[in-house]
């Protein structure tokens, strides 16, 4: 996947996809979209423009307007260069007719206290007309719900002169579960994950969403390669953090390693088990195999897997369910 380039969207009222503020929380969700958007552009279009979706080339890759976008953006005014103040795309998307669309696409990934989107939507689009003298196809995705007073929509009118922009909205709140899960598009696959990560914060439910979502996967008849990004990218959005399940988690994928269905499954979070491990193990052999034992009863993983992965005694570890 095309590397990025991070924008600064970590201020210390930051608000997690959960919702609490945590001034800790240095998750690049920034960068997570414009990977996602990159890795599965055409999947996205058809998602959120079904049109434009339709008329596009799409054996023929978008071409990014980074310079372009930089040279609208060269102007005195310091806020149109930082968050959130910014596009995170300008895409050039060839048609069949032998055309191309420009396409902006934003994704509002701050909480409430990004400011009013439309209104900068509305910018964006200006800034381009102003420079290129191209009316840009517009795409918000919405991560957080919208304020209530906040319109969909820019308007603004003042002694009879009124303006009115409407452009296309991705709302993950407003997108219906089932209708994600039973998708043939596999960008919803990360849209429902992105979703779930917005809700919950729980870590037992999201272990538990990864496990239903290794399944997903599995019934469906895309490629390897997207399974194994897809998944990957709905680790990097769900951000399991409790090490005790990142165990068990690796325990699953070892299973379907050992059932011949792996092919697509990384190995992120199977390498951070093993490192837990290896630190438990550091601590003093005894102490860290019984501490890692303990982990692992805890989270429900099996006798037999916990005796392999520590090499204590089977009665040892009954005795320590008692």
């Amino acid at each position: 996947m095309t590397k990025t380039n991070k924008v600064d969207i970590q201020r210390d009222d930051m608000k997690t996809p959960n919702g609490d503020s945590d001034k800790t929380e240095r998750f690049d969700y920034d960068g997570f979209w414009k990977d996602l958007i990159d890795r599965f552009f055409y999947s996205l279009l058809k998602r959120a423009i079904p049109e434009l979706y339709e008329a596009a080339d799409r054996e023929t890759k978008p071409r990014p307007l980074d310079k372009e976008f930089t040279d609208i953006l060269n102007t005195a005014d310091p806020t149109i260069h930082t968050s959130p103040h910014f596009a995170d795309y300008v895409m050039e998307v060839p048609l069949k007719n032998g055309d191309a669309e420009w396409i902006i696409l934003h994704c509002e990934a701050q909480g409430h206290g990004g400011g009013n989107i439309s209104e900068r939507m509305h910018h964006y689009k200006c800034l381009i007309y102003a420079h290129y003298r191209k009316e840009p196809v517009a795409l918000a995705i919405i991560t957080e719900r919208r304020p209530i007073d906040e319109a969909p929509y820019y308007s603004h009118k003042h002694y009879g002169t009124e303006s009115v922009y409407r452009y296309n909205n991705l709302a993950l709140s407003e997108l219906d579960d089932d209708e994600l899960i039973e998708s043939d598009n596999p960008i919803d696959i990360v849209l429902y994950a992105a979703k779930f990560a917005m809700q919950t914060k729980e870590e037992l439910k999201k272990f538990n969403f990864l496990r239903k979502t290794i399944e997903l996967l599995g019934e469906r008849g895309w490629s390897l390669n997207d399974k194994r990004d897809l998944l990957l990218f709905t680790e990097r959005i769900v951000n399991i953090k409790d090490e005790a399940l990142m165990v068990k988690y690796s325990e699953i994928l070892r299973q379907y390693k050992e059932e011949g269905k792996n092919m697509y499954i990384p190995i992120a979070l199977r390498d951070q088990a093993d490192d837990l491990l290896a630190r438990g193990m550091e601590k003093g052999m005894e102490k860290g195999k019984l501490e890692v034992a303990r982990n692992l009863l805890t989270n429900g993983i099996s006798l037999d897997i916990i005796v392999k992965s520590t090499g204590l005694p089977m009665d040892q570890i009954q005795s320590m369910m008692n």
